[in-house]
């Protein structure tokens, strides 16, 4: 072997030792690259954007003109979340909340606890009443037997005598339809149907005679003047005044003005 081919033996060692350092450094550093891109990934865009207003114009393809851009929202809004996959950012959509359905709520009427059972219930339609002459009850409702001196028997009294001038404007306490006109014992008699079962009665009356069965009555009309009221234990002059719901008796003085 020449000198030279010595030499040139001698330089291959080295050679392959720089090649080695070369491959290792590549190497490390293709390593370090991959694990950042690793750590990077994926990442979640939570900050909150804030729109805000501008005066630069857009072109609307509706309206093929340029427009101003849209105003800012009242309130800012919060970014999709994002990730990226490759190339691309894909936003991830989020869940729409479902409402629970709405429980139905019961009739207050019906359900409410508060309500008396003991209440009474007052129909829209039943009338106000007045009274048919201006006075004192001078004798009282009674359900119960007592006593009659004029006719000396013992009967319930199913109205209140109300103490009145004689001659005095008798008016009905609502409106209603005569449907009685009769003559008794204690004189004129005048019968007046009103609304939610009402019947009112007016006993002790003269000049009626104007008066006919069917007409309707207006509240505050004169139906009469008072007269002789007779048959009774009250000898003044007094207006026998009676009210019937759905064909009872009751007393009149819970419902007049008193």
């Amino acid at each position: 072997m020449s000198k030279q081919n010595q030499k040139e033996a001698r330089k291959l060692p080295g050679f392959y030792i720089a090649l080695c350092c070369c491959v290792l450094v590549i190497g490390i550093a293709g390593y370090f690259t991959e694990k950042r891109t690793d750590d990077s990934a994926p990442v979640v865009n939570t900050e909150v954007i804030e729109v805000q207003e501008t005066d630069l114009p857009v072109f609307s393809s509706e309206l093929d003109q340029f427009t101003k851009a849209a105003l800012s929202t009242p309130s800012p809004a919060i970014a999709p979340e994002t990730y990226d996959e490759g190339s691309k950012t894909v936003a991830v959509e989020e869940e729409t909340p479902v409402l629970a359905e709405a429980e139905p709520v019961s009739d207050y009427a019906v359900d409410n606890p508060d309500l008396d059972e003991t209440a009474i219930t007052v129909s829209a339609e039943q009338p106000v009443f007045i009274t048919p002459v201006s006075g004192d009850i001078i004798e009282p409702f009674s359900s119960g037997l007592i006593y009659n001196t004029a006719l000396k028997d013992w009967r319930t009294h199913n109205g209140i005598d109300i103490a009145a001038e004689t001659g005095c404007s008798v008016q009905s306490v609502a409106d209603g339809v005569i449907d009685k006109i009769t003559t008794t014992a204690m004189g004129g008699c005048v019968e007046i149907s009103h609304a939610a079962g009402f019947v009112t009665s007016y006993s002790g009356l003269q000049d009626i005679e104007n008066l006919t069965e069917g007409k309707e009555i207006q509240s505050g009309e004169v139906i009469g003047t008072l007269g002789d009221c007779k048959g009774e234990n009250v000898t003044e002059p007094h207006l026998h005044f009676e009210i019937k719901k759905d064909g009872e008796a009751v007393n009149p003085a819970d419902y007049l003005p008193y």
